[in-house]
């Protein structure tokens, strides 16, 4: 796999957006609260960090074991002969404890899904570990629990008892930044009383695990392995993760059910020249926080770790009270109150710091999406007002519609203001020359590449000829395809332009590509599907949003099969089109199903394989011969129409555009264009990762009336006996045609017979279109 391959895979987009909770939660569900506790508001985050981080064992609140059971929704704590130690308070309430002595962790996630997962790196589909300490932290019900089972009193704590606090706090806080998982941190500087709960698992055999019950995320249930990265959002190694048995109400969408929100931002950036060729940055952002359950007063957002926040006021002028740690990538903002649904705090953040590098004469914005405060899930849908001043020696483009351009001396400004509200906000500058393309019905292109970067990298690497034309010519006709087979672009101009990396983003009405891609043109077709991956995002990704990390393939399976199928259409050959698919099939057979199945979204790399390019194998790759796959299925054989594939494309993006779009949503569509129920398909192919090798064997015999049987014997190896497939198979009847047929295969062995053929075949060619996923191997006949 190639290096731009890879970076691009680990460029991913995480994770889905806040859904809605319901003013009335179910009775066996507590949601955070901190209205009418007798615990004050912290009024120092680094009082409360410090009081957290210096836990220690209190001498008179010391417990004998004897048994205690502690459930947890899937996760059981069987305490047995042992002491528990409640740890020093936070905020003027205990919120932790330390067990010491012989017990058990029993987890038993109740999906196949999860099981699966389980099995893959505990190799146990439920686990039952003995157990040699634990550290809870929470703000649930626990103490309760404690007290009314335990009798606590003096007695000495032994020196290991913080060492095992320590540990645990190591998994969820960083001491350099001064930073904590969120939602543990909220509820301590909020006072709240909620479900949350932690526990770090230190085993008898096996390595560390975290359990967790978050009541603030859809998925409340995680358990992990030991964390890996400095920060408390970096997880390489979740094991399990699903929603918990109190389910939510229907309707909430993404990965958290509670945040604070910004529903708009009105953002003016300097973008200066330094005295030694780079570009410095600052900025005044004024938010408009919100939130659809109440939140606070403490509320966090995410803010590039490398920008240093000045100062903050409210609307009327008054100081806001806000904390960021040295290189953290979190930013507490103190509210005034609580904020409720219906309330907006307008805040405004004076910050600035190392946000673009120089490479020859590239700039290199070092964090695309996290220049401004965001939401903690990053997918909240927000109107922008941005204003940039630049120098007139380099050219930008922003998302959202250019209402305004000035000049006074050597500085620019412009100002963009978006139509509606999106996802995500970028911008990019550089020393760029632009070029135009325009053609009829298709919104206007403009390409901005750093052509005096290219002529110093041409004396080490060979650049080809009109590469910005091939690059616009790429893009309009990209936008033109994809027009006449999904439906019309949403945007009124389309910027494409250069970044040094080597991968590619999109944004609503502007991508950017890789340096790479403006250097050449690959003989493989590999430049043209890329560039036209990151164009079909306008319509999957940012017209149609997926709605959860599991239905990530929904933007990025879907973008990948669009710029395949736009290679396909602009080359005229299909050929390379197969050609791309095949190589995309070794491989995901290079991986023999080891990373898991594509509804595990990034999961799939967060694992002990640890191969960074899984994510693109099974989100990208595979998701791409979904696609391809219902296509061939839902082809009519006989007239080699498309008519319902096409039909099925056109009708998710209307239906789901400005919407997010679940696999199932999906499902349902695709099932009422080919009117049949394709549950097996999902199961099969998104929710699972067997793939069929195929052994066939074929037999030719006239039948005596000019007419020719021919069979087939198939065996199915290294799937589920109750895998199935309908395969297409072509048979060449030389000057009489081409007849073709599809068979179900299913189960170890199948015999098949085709319909007569009414000349002798020249030859017969099963799974022709390359129809299903697998391995075809050429066997001998069995009598």
């Amino acid at each position: 796999m190639s290096l731009r391959e890879t970076l691009r895979a680990l460029s991913l987009l995480f994770l889905a957006a806040a859904g809605h909770l319901p003013a009335q939660a179910p009775a066996d569900i507590v949601l955070p609260s901190s209205a009418g506790s007798a615990l004050a508001v912290a009024e120092s985050y680094e009082a409360a960090f410090d009081q957290l981080m210096g836990l220690r064992g209190m001498a008179d609140r010391v417990a004998t074991v004897e048994k205690l059971v502690l459930q947890r929704d899937v996760g059981r704590f069987t305490l047995g002969a042992g002491r528990l130690y409640l740890l020093s308070p936070v905020g003027g309430r205990t919120v932790a404890a330390v067990f010491q002595g012989t017990g058990t962790f029993s987890f038993a996630p109740g999906s196949r899904g999860e099981q699966q997962r389980l099995a893959r790196i505990e190799q146990t589909t439920s686990l039952e570990a003995p157990v040699s300490s634990l550290v809870f932290l929470f703000a649930d019900s626990t103490l309760a629990e404690l007290e009314r089972t335990l009798s606590f009193g003096p007695a000495e704590v032994p020196a290991e008892v913080r060492g095992r606090a320590q540990d645990a706090l190591g998994q969820l806080s960083d001491r350099d930044s001064r930073t904590v998982h969120p939602d543990l941190m909220s509820a301590l500087l909020n006072g709240e009383h909620s479900d949350l709960f932690c526990a770090y698992i230190r085993r008898s055999g096996g390595g560390p695990l975290l359990f967790m019950l978050n009541p603030n995320e859809v998925e409340a249930v995680t358990l992990a392995g030991k964390l890996k990265g400095r920060h408390w959002s970096r997880e390489p190694e979740v094991i399990s993760r699903f929603p918990r048995q109190a389910a939510l109400r229907p309707g909430i969408t993404g990965e958290r059910v509670r945040q604070a929100d910004v529903q708009r931002y009105a953002i003016e950036t300097w973008l200066p020249p330094t005295g030694i060729g780079e570009i410095g940055f600052s900025a005044v952002a004024t938010l408009d926080i919100v939130a659809d359950t109440a939140v606070g007063p403490w509320v966090a957002f995410s803010l590039f770790e490398e920008l240093r926040v000045d100062s903050a006021r409210w609307s009327g002028g008054e100081r806001a009270t806000v904390f960021r740690g040295r290189d953290s990538d979190l930013l507490w903002v103190r509210l005034d109150r609580e904020v409720r649904p219906g309330d907006v705090r307008p805040l405004t953040l004076y910050y600035r710091g190392n946000l673009i590098d120089r490479f020859v004469d590239f700039f290199r914005i070092k964090s695309s999406i996290a220049w401004y405060p965001r939401s903690l899930e990053g997918r909240s849908l927000a109107r922008f007002d941005l204003t940039f001043h630049t120098s007139d020696a380099y050219l930008l483009a922003s998302v959202g519609d250019r209402v305004d351009s000035t000049r006074s001396g050597r500085t620019v400004r412009t100002r963009w203001v978006t139509p509606g509200p999106i996802r995500n906000a970028s911008f990019n500058l550089g020393l760029f020359k632009d070029y135009s393309v325009r053609e009829a019905g298709v919104p206007p292109v403009t390409v901005m590449v750093s052509e005096e970067a290219h002529r110093k990298l041409s004396r080490v690497f060979v650049q080809q000829r009109k590469m910005r034309e091939r690059v616009g010519t790429d893009v309009i006709q990209s936008l033109r395809f994809f027009q006449e087979m999904y439906g019309p672009a949403p945007v009124k101009h389309f910027y494409a332009t250069e970044i040094p990396d080597f991968h590619g983003e999109a944004f609503p009405g502007m991508v950017h590509l890789s340096w790479a891609t403006f250097q050449n043109t690959s003989d493989d077709g590999a430049d043209e599907v890329f560039r036209a991956h990151e164009v079909a995002h306008q319509w999957w990704g940012i017209g149609v949003d997926f709605a959860s990390y599991h239905d990530q393939w929904l933007s990025e399976g879907f973008s990948t099969f669009s710029g395949l199928w736009y290679l396909q259409a602009a080359r005229k050959d299909n050929d390379m089109y197969f050609d791309m698919l095949r190589q995309w099939r070794s491989s995901i057979l290079l991986r023999e199903g080891d990373p898991g199945p594509i509804s595990l979204g990034y999961r799939v790399f967060a694992s002990k394989d640890d191969d960074q390019n899984d994510y693109q194998t099974i989100i990208y790759k595979k998701g791409a011969w979904v696609v391809h796959m219902l296509r061939v299925l839902m082809l009519d054989l006989k007239t080699m129409r498309e008519d319902r594939f096409t039909g099925m494309m056109r009708d998710i993006y209307r239906k789901y555009e400005g919407r997010r779009a679940s696999t199932d949503d999906f499902r349902r569509v695709v099932e009422r264009h080919a009117n049949a129920d394709l549950g097996w398909f999902f199961d099969q192919w998104v929710h699972s990762t067997a793939v069929s090798t195929y052994r066939v064997a074929q037999r030719i015999e006239p039948t005596g009336d000019g007419q020719f049987k021919v069979r087939l014997q198939i065996r199915q190896e290294n799937v589920p006996e109750d895998f199935q497939a309908y395969v297409p198979v072509t048979v060449d009847l030389g000057k009489n045609g081409t007849a073709r047929v599809r068979v179900k295969v299913k189960g170890p062995r199948s015999d098949i017979e085709l319909p007569l053929m009414p000349a002798q075949p020249k030859g017969v060619k099963f799974n022709d279109l390359e129809g299903v996923l697998a391995e075809v191997k050429t066997a001998g006949w069995e009598d």
